[in-house]
């Protein structure tokens, strides 16, 4: 959710992989298997600074919602989608 969002935003967490909110230099971002929660968020005592906890709080409340509706393994394996790779050393003559 952008500062400009409103904290009603529709976030439904796991239903695709498009998703992705920003609230000052914080992001989610939606995905089918898992949600991505990264970066900077400065929370001041003030207006704005309320509506963006409100606005945090209603995300990771759909989160929580949405994996306690679950059947839950006990642990998730990672994605195949990330694939370790080598490089060489750019700094190595």
């Amino acid at each position: 959710m952008s500062a400009s969002s409103s904290a009603n935003a529709t976030f439904v967490p796991f239903a695709n992989d498009a998703d992705a909110l920003s609230l000052g230099e914080l992001n989610v971002e939606n995905h089918t298997d898992r949600i991505a929660i990264f970066g900077n968020l400065d929370l001041r005592r003030d207006a704005q600074g309320l509506r963006q906890a409100q606005a945090l709080k209603a995300v990771l409340d759909a989160v929580v919602a949405a994996l306690a509706n679950a059947d839950l393994p006990a642990h998730a394996e990672a994605s195949d989608a990330t694939t370790v790779r080598h490089v060489k050393n750019p700094f190595d003559s």
